[in-house]
């Protein structure tokens, strides 16, 4: 079949299906095929959430109205969160000051990390209660933001500075240095566990590599698992972290529009492609699984190797955004929660689920970015 013939093809079912479905979106869609000029700019596209129809899947959630209460700090893009187990949570996002402790009743009690970030990416909480942030650096080229970017800094809950790796402006997979962190988590021996390698990424930054590191807490480099591709092991812009109660590692491996399960010696076990394009994992104690998506159906840039192909195109077509809820333990699902495009996700062990929005947080009804999802 030639190409030609096969965007025809493309564009015809696609037109179809807006018509019988009454979505504008897939006929944008079928539009931007056809050569017309897409409904969503290019690169890291935040168009509507799709679909436009309720779902019939339960959802016993919903979202707490105003909360938090920022005051006079700008709502920023929430990507990292870490729920404190008492209604509240640690939040890392691409405002200023950057790092947050918001309490169960919104308010702010702590702040810090002011300058230091060119784009808020992965966070996580060792056993000694040091807060672990990334800077992932920007996502295309930026000569403002030349010599910063793609570091891992650790935090005390005050706020020090208590160690920094990576090499400030250099995109590298190496052993001290990184392509650009989006995630970490602790494994079950204390071991930091990071996620390398965003997409998009600036021409300047590694085009692949893309991986997962093991540090100690001190820092040391340790080893890395996988590289750039779409096999089983194999990632495409790794995105979230998760362990569940067997030690098994979930790793939102997003480009790939899949979740990759990897045991305690990080051999590869199955993967999971129902939950959705995943950005973002929590998982509890009795191993719910939570996971976000904000990307499905979306405009997003990528790298030749993906699944739909490079450039800005709709990735992981006719898939719906949202929460979607299971058990790590089989993969069954459970909850779908509609009217949300969270990248961040976050979940305590009282019901509580934080999703952080990077787009569209102006018209969220948490009055920003973060949100806080109850049980009905």
């Amino acid at each position: 079949m030639t190409r030609r013939l096969f965007s025809a093809v493309l564009v015809f079912a696609l037109t179809t299906l807006a018509v019988s479905r009454g979505s504008s979106f897939l006929a944008a869609q079928a539009g931007a095929v056809a050569g017309q000029p897409a409904a969503v700019a290019p690169g890291q596209g935040r168009g509507a959430a799709y679909p436009p129809w309720a779902s019939t899947m339960a959802n016993p959630y919903r979202m707490v109205p105003n909360w938090p209460h920022l005051g006079d700090i700008k709502p920023g893009a929430a990507i990292g969160i870490i729920p404190d187990g008492k209604g509240g949570t640690w939040l890392h996002h691409r405002s200023e000051p950057p790092i947050l402790h918001i309490d169960g009743a919104g308010n702010i009690v702590k702040r810090f990390g002011d300058g230091m970030f060119v784009q808020a990416h992965g966070f996580c909480q060792d056993r000694d209660g040091n807060l672990w942030a990334g800077d992932s650096g920007p996502f295309q080229d930026n000569p403002s933001t030349a010599g910063r970017g793609f570091q891992l800094f650790k935090f005390s809950p005050d706020g020090k500075v208590l160690l920094t790796l990576g090499k400030a402006g250099v995109s590298k997979a190496g052993t001290d240095t990184f392509i650009g962190p989006t995630a970490c988590a602790i494994a079950p021996n204390g071991d930091v566990i990071v996620a390398d390698g965003h997409w998009p990424r600036p021409t300047t930054a590694q085009q692949d590599g893309d991986r997962l590191v093991r540090l100690k807490t001190d820092g040391t480099f340790l080893a890395q698992y996988g590289k750039m591709g779409r096999a089983p092991g194999e990632f495409m812009g790794p995105h979230a972290l998760a362990f569940d109660s067997q030690g098994r590692l979930f790793v939102a491996d997003r480009s790939n529009n899949r979740v990759q399960v990897f045991d305690k010696d990080m051999k590869f076990v199955d993967e999971w492609r129902h939950f959705g394009r995943p950005s973002g994992i929590a998982i509890l104690k009795d191993d719910t699984i939570i996971v976000a998506d904000s990307e499905s159906s979306q405009f997003i840039g990528g790298p030749p190797q993906a699944p739909e192909g490079g450039g800005s195109v709709v990735r992981n077509p006719g898939w719906g955004n949202g929460i979607r809820i299971g058990s790590a333990k089989d993969g069954s699902l459970r909850y779908y929660v509609q009217g949300t495009r969270p990248e961040g996700m976050g979940a305590d062990n009282d019901g509580n689920v934080f999703a952080g929005l990077t787009g569209g947080c102006d018209t969220s009804l948490s009055g920003g970015c973060l949100q806080k999802w109850v049980k009905k």
